[in-house]
C-alpha cells in the first residue's frame, strides 16, 4: 500500500473562532451544500465533533464513506473516513490566526493507495490538490461572502 500526502492553505478575511467552528459545523455543511461536489448527510453529534456520511461521484462512480471528524483541544481538527470507499483517509485540518480578521487555514490529505489504483497515483495527486483547492475556496465564500456567523 502507497499512501499520497497533499497539502493545501487558505487565507480566510474572518477571525479565527468563526473558521474553526465553520470548518466542523457539519450539519451547517449538509443544510447549506459548502461544497458542491460533497454531499454530506446524516450528520451524528460525538462528544469531541461527529460522525457523517460523505457522498462524491469521481470519474461518474459514487463514493460514499462513513466519516468522523474529532475537534482537537487546540482548536485544530481531524476528519477520517472510518468506512467505505476511501476508508483511511485522513484529512488534519489546522489554524493560525494572522490578526483579529484572517485565518490561515491548513490542511493536509493523507489518503492511502490499494491495489491497481498506484498505478494512478501522479492522476490521483493531481486530483486531490485541485478537489482541496476548490473545497477550501468553497470554505471560504461561505465565511466571507455568505456570512457564515457560527453558533
Amino acid at each position: 500500500m502507497s499512501n499520497i500526502i497533499v497539502r493545501g492553505e487558505k487565507l480566510i478575511a474572518r477571525p479565527i473562532a468563526v473558521v474553526r467552528t465553520q470548518f466542523v459545523d457539519m450539519a451547517h455543511h449538509e443544510r447549506t451544500r459548502v461544497h458542491n461536489s460533497l454531499e454530506v448527510s446524516n450528520v451524528r453529534p460525538l462528544p469531541d465533533g461527529c460522525r457523517f456520511t460523505g457522498r462524491r461521484r469521481v470519474f461518474g462512480v459514487l463514493q460514499e464513506d462513513e466519516n468522523e471528524l474529532q475537534r482537537h483541544t487546540d482548536g485544530n481538527s481531524t476528519v477520517r473516513s472510518v468506512s467505505g470507499t476511501n476508508v483511511g483517509l485522513t484529512l488534519t485540518q489546522t489554524f493560525e490566526s494572522q490578526g483579529p480578521d484572517q485565518t490561515l487555514v491548513r490542511i493536509e490529505v493523507d489518503m492511502p493507495v490499494r491495489g491497481l489504483m498506484r498505478l494512478l497515483l501522479p492522476l490521483l495527486r493531481m486530483g486531490i490538490q485541485r478537489d482541496l483547492a476548490v473545497a477550501l475556496e468553497e470554505d471560504r465564500l461561505d465565511l466571507e461572502e455568505r456570512g457564515y456567523a457560527g453558533h
